[in-house]
C-alpha cells in the first residue's frame, strides 16, 4: 500500500511540470499491453514501464491504444514517435530506432492439443509444421525466417487457439500470460488445447520511428530512464506488482 500511495503521489507532483509525449501502445495484448474500458489508454505491464521510464526523465508518457499493425505502420511513416511492443529482429531492426536495453522479456510459448505431452520443443520441431501466428506480430529471427515452418497467420493470438481447437494447424506461437488469460475466458478451449512448453524467451522494445524528428531523441531519453528506474527500486517494484498479480496465478 504504501508503494502504491508513494507512486501516486510520486506521478501527480512529475506530471506537473513534465513534458507531455503520445505513444502508440498494442490494444489487444493483456496483460502486458492492452486497450482500457473506455479506449482512451494503455493498460499492462509495457505502459506501466514506459510511464515511469519517461517520467523520470521528466516526460509524461499519453499511451494511445493502437490496433498493433497500425501501431507499427503510424511509426515507419513518422506520423507516432513510437510503439510498443516490438521484437528486434532482422525484420525489425533496420526499419525501427531500438534502445539498447529491453523493456521487460517474454516467453514465447508454443501450445498443441491437449493429448500432446508436455516436452522441450526447438524451432527445428516445429518444421515441416502448421503454426499459428498473429498478423503484424514481431517474431524471433530464427522462428520467422524459418521457411521449412509453414505459418499460418490469424487476426488474434485468441483466434490461434481456436484454429489449433478445431484441428486447422497443429501449433500456435502465443507470447507470455497471454494464453493462460485466453482459456480462463474461453473454458471451451482449455480442455483441447494446452501449452506444450517455452521454445525461446525474448526482449520486447518500443520501436521509435526514424522518420519522426524526435524518434533518436525520445529513444535515448527512455534508455536513460530505463537506467534510472532499474537502478533506483522502481522497475522491480513494477515487475512485482504484475508477477503478485499474474505469474502465481497463471505459471507455465
Amino acid at each position: 500500500m504504501g508503494f502504491i500511495v508513494f507512486t501516486f503521489v510520486f506521478f501527480t507532483l512529475s506530471s506537473v511540470l513534465a513534458k507531455t509525449i503520445v505513444i502508440n501502445g498494442e490494444d489487444d495484448w493483456a496483460p502486458y499491453a492492452s486497450a482500457s474500458k473506455n479506449y482512451k489508454d494503455v493498460e499492462g505491464l509495457a505502459p506501466d514501464i514506459v510511464k515511469a521510464a519517461f517520467l523520470s526523465q521528466g516526460i509524461k508518457a499519453i499511451t494511445r491504444p493502437v490496433p498493433f499493425a497500425r501501431c507499427l505502420h503510424e511509426v515507419e511513416q513518422g506520423s507516432a514517435i513510437g510503439c510498443f511492443d516490438t521484437v528486434m529482429s532482422s525484420e525489425t531492426k533496420d526499419l525501427y530506432i531500438f534502445h539498447a536495453t529491453p523493456l521487460f522479456t517474454v516467453d514465447m510459448v508454443i501450445y498443441g492439443s491437449a493429448n500432446e505431452p508436455k516436452r522441450a520443443l526447438t524451432f527445428k520441431d516445429l518444421e515441416g509444421k502448421t503454426v499459428g501466428t498473429t498478423n503484424g506480430y514481431t517474431y524471433p529471427t530464427e522462428f520467422i525466417s524459418n521457411k521449412k515452418i509453414k505459418h499460418s497467420p490469424g487476426p488474434t493470438e485468441k483466434s490461434q487457439l481456436e484454429k489449433l481447437a478445431s484441428g486447422r494447424i497443429q501449433y500456435a506461437i502465443l507470447w507470455g500470460l497471454t494464453g493462460p488469460l485466453v482459456l480462463k475466458e474461453r473454458p471451451d478451449l482449455a480442455g483441447k488445447v494446452k501449452p506444450l512448453g517455452v521454445i525461446s524467451s525474448t526482449g520486447l522494445y518500443l520501436s521509435f520511428s526514424k522518420k519522426h524528428k524526435e524518434g533518436a531523441k525520445y529513444a535515448a531519453l527512455l534508455e536513460k530512464g530505463l537506467q534510472k528506474i532499474m537502478a533506483n527500486g522502481t522497475y522491480a517494484k513494477i515487475i512485482d506488482n504484475f508477477n503478485n498479480k499474474y505469474l502465481k496465478a497463471f505459471s507455465l
